[in-house]
């Protein structure tokens, strides 16, 4: 087999990131995915920016091809619909409403195809006082109280990746596996509904039921503090990190490669209690003991007394470690006439399923022949589309 989703067709209407991010994960099992793009300029990710062949378009469409469709056009649809009667999951990252505006919703593509899956992923969901919003990735990290665990409300600035918008995708993708598996018991297609505020909401599940059960809202550093996770800088400069969890042998370990093992039965710090107390002072302290030596020492030390740690890389010094490179974390994705793609694999392995290795983000409307030919149309017809901006 090539990949756990071999024979699966998708169709994905997807632009940026969660659409595209879902078909992908999907592509990367296996399945064939037909990205469904707009003839003019198609995805934005293509021209994003600087325009042209971009890293943003080729971290999310590896692996797919593509055709294009001018939707609103009865022609576009009618090609769609054809393509949908032979599709198992459609997939689509549209304002709630469009789809049904367009006559290609899961009610119109069910009557022809009942087995079809058709997940749409929105910011909050196709009902409610919100669906006529517009939602981006920080509107999902927003409603879903992400932004208020990372970022500093008294300088409220928005950092980090695009949580809601990869998250929604990866939840988008388990739910379609979810509806495989359940149509392989049933013969019968579903809609699924993902969203971003959900998704936020399902990754931040400890939190959020902690908040619940006490009252008391996380920050930033509640979780850091209840788990016992340090950052620190050594006298190179370079950071790195460690975690004690809960086990009391890691506290030691740590006062112990630090070179201070009296600080073991220091009262601030000798109980993890104690410790979650004190956590700022503590952070202080080993601050003060690690600026004395570079930070490969540091490794040595940590890893000689068995403590949770890792030097913080930045996303170039990742590739660059010898356990990724064992890993093979890192792939490259051969291009005709064009540079080598370098990206990241598929992080799971099967004992028994090949995974195949990646084709090459596909070149707008590149497979327009393959798909409309079977439908019946020839070359004078798919030119005479092209006129006409249908594709």
């Amino acid at each position: 087999m090539r990949g756990c989703l071999e024979g699966i067709r998708v169709l994905e209407l997807g632009n940026f990131i969660s659409g595209p991010y879902g078909a992908m994960l999907l592509a990367d099992m296996g399945a064939e995915v037909i990205k469904v793009e707009n003839p003019k300029g198609g995805d934005p990710f293509r021209g994003w920016d600087l325009g042209g062949d971009q890293p943003n378009f080729w971290a999310y469409n590896r692996g797919k091809k593509s055709v294009t469709l001018n939707l609103p056009t009865p022609e576009g649809k009618e090609i769609f619909l054809a393509l949908a009667k032979k599709a198992d999951v459609v997939l689509d990252n549209y304002r709630p409403g469009v789809m049904k505006k367009l006559g290609i919703d899961y009610d119109t593509v069910s009557k022809t195809n009942p087995g079809v899956i058709y997940c749409s992923i929105t910011g909050t969901g196709p009902t409610g006082p919100y669906v006529k919003r517009p939602a981006y990735d920080t509107v999902g990290q927003g409603l879903g109280g992400m932004l208020s665990v990372l970022m500093d409300a008294k300088n409220p600035r928005p950092i980090g990746p695009n949580y809601a918008d990869s998250l929604s995708g990866m939840f988008a993708a388990i739910g379609v596996l979810g509806a495989i598996a359940a149509r392989a018991k049933t013969g019968k297609g579903q809609q699924i509904d993902t969203t971003m505020a959900g998704s936020i909401l399902a990754f931040l599940i400890a939190p959020a039921t902690d908040a619940l059960a006490t009252g008391k809202i996380p920050g930033p550093y509640s979780r850091p503090m209840q788990s016992q996770t340090y950052a620190f800088s050594a006298s190179d400069g370079l950071p790195f990190a460690i975690h004690l969890s809960s086990p009391q042998k890691f506290w030691e370990g740590l006062c112990k490669a630090a070179g201070h093992p009296e600080v073991i039965d220091d009262p601030r710090f000798n109980t993890r209690p104690n410790r979650r107390k004190n956590y700022n002072e503590l952070n202080r302290v080993f601050a003060e003991f690690f600026k004395d030596k570079p930070r490969a020492y540091w490794m040595e030390q940590l890893e000689a007394n068995d403590v949770p740690h890792t030097p913080v890389y930045n996303l170039l010094e990742v590739f660059e470690d010898p356990q990724i490179k064992h890993m093979g974390l890192e792939i490259k994705i051969e291009r005709k006439d064009k540079p080598t793609i370098r990206t990241v694999k598929y992080p799971n392995e099967y004992s028994d399923t090949k995974i195949p290795h990646p084709l090459a983000p596909p070149e707008l409307g590149e497979h327009n022949a393959e798909f409309l030919k079977p439908l019946g149309y020839d070359d004078n017809a798919l030119a005479e589309l092209k006129e006409k901006g249908v594709i």
